[in-house]
């Protein structure tokens, strides 16, 4: 299976969704692994039997006074099938720590939701080597409680949040090694055959040079309908991205 997952942020008005899902609709014949996170008001108008509803999102609460939250419950009942949980804005603009991202996961799992969490180096770790350290810590932290019947909702999008937003090229050798390593540590805790996607600075020909991959978290290049069509149509060529 391949996946493809839009973070559209905090863009768009609601003319601008309404084309945005028109256009999918019209481009794609069949219900695709498309996963379109649009912002929280948006959800309920951009549900679609062409592709997948997810959020950006989620509560560490279940439910209560914490007004201006969303719960998992509420996004359940939705339609949301995916959560972005652990983005590195959130960490940076809104101080999340592991400690709230734990939670957030575990409330999305109880309500069966499939996780996407982002996770990825600073510039300063990159530069220093430390790539794999602070994934293998984050991995081992966040993930080292999740009930068995609950792991093959886990999907890690590896995403090195300092080419998050910027034209820097993609060295496909530095990518794919750490790809294979979370690969292993999902092997070596049980998760099996869970996807491991890549974001960060994605453009359509990374797309095509990492067409063996699991698929890619998208956030800028998303926001454009037309190019998504045509990233569609890519990686549709080397891969079917259609449900079976």
């Amino acid at each position: 299976m391949k996946l493809l997952i839009c973070n559209l942020k905090e863009n768009g008005t609601l003319n601008e969704m309404l084309r945005y899902k028109k256009t999918m609709e019209n481009y794609i014949q069949e219900k695709a692994n498309l996963v379109i996170c649009p912002q929280f008001p948006y959800i309920p108008i951009m549900y679609s039997k062409k592709y997948i509803l997810g959020a950006q999102n989620v509560s560490e609460e279940e439910r209560g006074s914490f007004t201006g939250e969303v719960s998992a419950e509420c996004l359940k009942s939705l339609g949301v099938e995916y959560i972005i949980v652990g983005h590195h804005e959130r960490e940076i603009y809104f101080l999340e720590n592991e400690e709230i991202l734990k939670k957030k996961i575990q409330n999305a799992l109880k309500q069966d939701l499939k996780v996407i969490i982002p996770i990825g180096e600073n510039l300063m770790e990159y530069q220093l080597g430390k790539t794999e350290e602070v994934i293998l810590d984050k991995l081992d932290y966040l993930l080292k409680d999740i009930p068995e019947n609950k792991k093959k909702n886990i999907i890690i999008a590896y995403e090195p949040i300092w080419r998050v937003g910027k034209n820097i090229p993609l060295k496909i050798e530095e990518i794919l090694p750490i790809i294979e390593r979370i690969k292993q540590w999902y092997y070596e805790h049980n998760f099996l055959n869970n996807l491991v996607l890549y974001g960060g600075g994605v453009t359509p020909e990374d797309i095509k040079n990492l067409a063996e991959i699991d698929g890619f978290l998208l956030g800028k290049l998303s926001l454009n309908v037309e190019k998504m069509c045509k990233v569609l149509e890519m990686f549709q060529s080397s891969t079917s991205i259609y449900k079976s």
